[in-house]
């Protein structure tokens, strides 16, 4: 039995061949990701990691011995120019517009020995079904004497802390 210079072609080309199978069926099986219920707890992180880069970038100084964006709001006490300010950062920042992101904001402070809190915003369309898994991100302010903040007066500076609720409507 003689072999010919086609035969080893035709063996070449089968080699050749079961390896671009080969290397395909592994591209395509690497792509393929089951998404399991254990993996939501990645959307809520990406949610509370875009929330406190919202804060912090509100609480980034204005310029040498000014107040922040952040710490001006909450002394005016001025829930419009938080809202106006905070949502275009979370809107900005996040990839899925069609699920828009909701939150309320709450200021927790000191009365004596107690610790009190009262809402700071609660914007237009806020709805809380109790069922949506939410976030909270926080960030202490400090407010200076003569604020605008519905809590007792010190006469001296305070921190107060500002807690923001999120999760997607």
């Amino acid at each position: 039995m003689v072999v010919r210079d086609g035969a080893t072609l035709y063996t070449i080309e089968g080699v050749a061949a079961a390896l671009l199978m080969i290397v395909t069926a592994t591209i395509v099986f690497q792509a393929i990701s089951i998404y399991t219920p254990g993996d939501t707890h990645i959307d809520d992180m990406l949610l509370e990691q875009l929330g406190a880069d919202a804060l912090a970038v509100m609480d980034l100084p204005q310029g040498q011995g000014e107040l922040t964006l952040l710490e001006e709001v909450v002394q005016d006490w001025s829930p419009d120019a938080f809202d106006a300010a905070f949502s275009p950062l979370l809107r900005e920042r996040s990839f899925a517009a069609e699920d828009p992101i909701q939150y309320s904001a709450e200021i927790s402070y000191r009365a004596g020995d107690e610790v009190a809190s009262v809402t700071f915003s609660d914007p237009p369309g806020y709805v809380a079904t109790g069922r949506d898994p939410a976030v909270r991100v926080t960030r202490w302010v400090q407010i200076h004497p003569g604020h605008s903040v519905p809590i007792p007066h010190t006469g001296r500076s305070q921190v107060v802390l500002l807690e923001v609720i999120l999760w997607r409507g």
